[in-house]
């Protein structure tokens, strides 16, 4: 017992220790000047708009429809992705609320990194054998492989739109009201350029206090506003922000969710024999969908080494600091809000995760799907997501705050291998109920 558990340990950490050292080769592109910031954040953009729809679209489609897919049983995976961030927000709050924990803890607490780290994580430990008890061996590998992959990218679609509605809202908290520096529809502009720049990663261009010179409906199609211009201010900001939210991956799991419920389209697309795009079409968004996680990992490499320069060669600009919300204790880290942190993403959460899986498991409230238990465990464990810089700045914090995010993400990414415990200790809850 204690010789296997010692073998699932060593690789689950191999595995994560591989995230990691293609995290760094990123960093180390970004320091030897072959990757600068600007092409940096164009391959972030085509990863997010071409390569996550393209692997969305292949994985999820093949999926639905399926003889042994029943959507039924991802009740608790939704739930769950719901469910977790708030559930950290609870736990942080109090922190924020009397212990004078900086601002920034709360999204930092909710929002872990939920796309290209743990499908990474995941290609690697099945890459090592450490999944093969639950996600089987031989032709029934790759379809295990598969559905946990998709089980992640539910999550992972949850988690940014959750990113996107509450992040600004949670940086706010506690501070001091600014003027009105938007125009009607304002609220809407600044979710959809935070919605582009967080999924583009850092973008040099954006202005975080978005200027009144940038128009209030500029994301909209000239034949769309005149009608808009008529309707009320509330539904007007409403319909522009749930514009902001259509985005490449959504269109992709729409279509995959079409295609794979429709019978001669999913056929078509996804049935080897008999199939008209499988060889070619699908096989073609197949492969550039399979690059998705390790270039975009590679990117985030790039995108903390930007963040973390930042914080060494620039000076706070004084007349911006001034205009600035921040507050003094968002300026510094601190070791107690750290600490926090690191045991909540690291311990707390993936100990609560497993005994809840556990509980429901020794009740009998699951489906006989292991591959469904182990991502209900791990998928709130992780630091914090890598768009959280961005957040930060597109929400109006000051170079202060920007600062201390950026040396918090830098802190959590180097710590990534503790991950390799909590996927260790769902790895026994599942062959437990196997």
């Amino acid at each position: 017992m204690s010789s296997s558990l010692a073998v699932t340990l060593l690789s689950s950490f191999q595995s994560s220790l591989s995230v990691l050292l293609t995290l760094s080769y990123g960093l180390v592109a970004s320091k030897l000047g072959i990757l600068s910031p600007a092409s940096a954040t164009q391959v972030a953009r085509l990863c997010i708009q071409i390569f996550l729809p393209a692997l969305l679209f292949t994985s999820l489609g093949s999926q639905v429809g399926a003889s042994d897919s029943n959507l039924n049983t991802l009740w608790p995976l939704i739930a769950w992705s719901f469910a977790y961030p708030m559930i950290c927000l609870a736990f942080t709050y109090p922190m924020v609320r009397y212990l004078q924990f900086p601002t920034w803890t709360l999204p930092a607490a909710a929002f872990n990194s939920a796309t290209s780290l743990p499908l990474l994580l995941v290609d690697a430990l099945v890459a090592t054998g450490a999944l093969d008890s639950i996600i089987g061996v031989g032709p029934d590998q790759q379809k295990g492989h598969t559905r946990l992959r998709n089980y992640l990218l539910i999550n992972a679609m949850i988690s940014n739109a959750l990113t996107f509605t509450l992040g600004p809202h949670l940086l706010k908290i506690g501070h001091r009201h600014i003027g009105r520096r938007r125009s009607k529809g304002g609220i809407a502009i600044v979710h959809d350029r935070m919605s582009s720049s967080i999924q583009g990663g850092f973008d040099d261009s954006a202005d975080p206090l978005l200027s009144e010179s940038i128009s209030s409906n500029a994301s909209v199609p000239s034949l769309a506003q005149p009608f808009l211009n008529r309707l009320p201010e509330p539904l007007r900001d409403t319909l522009l922000f749930l514009q902001s939210l259509i985005n490449p991956p959504l269109v992709a799991v729409i279509l995959a969710i079409i295609v794979g419920e429709i019978g001669f389209l999913r056929t078509a697309f996804f049935e080897k024999e008999g199939s008209f795009f499988h060889s070619w079409l699908t096989k073609s968004l197949e492969n550039i969908g399979s690059v998705f996680s390790t270039v975009q990992m590679f990117v985030v490499g790039c995108k903390l080494y930007e963040g973390i320069s930042q914080t060494h060669r620039s000076q706070p600009d004084s007349e911006r600091e001034a205009e600035s919300s921040d507050l003094p204790r968002d300026k510094s880290i601190g070791v107690i809000p750290l600490t926090w942190l690191i045991s909540l993403r690291f311990g707390i959460m993936p100990i609560f995760s497993t005994t809840v899986v556990y509980i429901l498991l020794a009740r009998q409230q699951l489906a006989q799907d292991p591959l469904l238990w182990f991502t209900l465990i791990i998928m709130a464990t992780g630091p914090p997501a890598i768009r959280l810089a961005a957040l930060s700045e597109l929400s109006g914090q000051g170079q202060g705050a920007q600062q201390a995010v950026a040396r918090l993400l830098a802190i959590f990414y180097a710590i990534t291998p503790l991950i390799s415990f909590p996927v260790v200790a769902a790895l026994k809850v599942c062959e437990t109920f196997l």
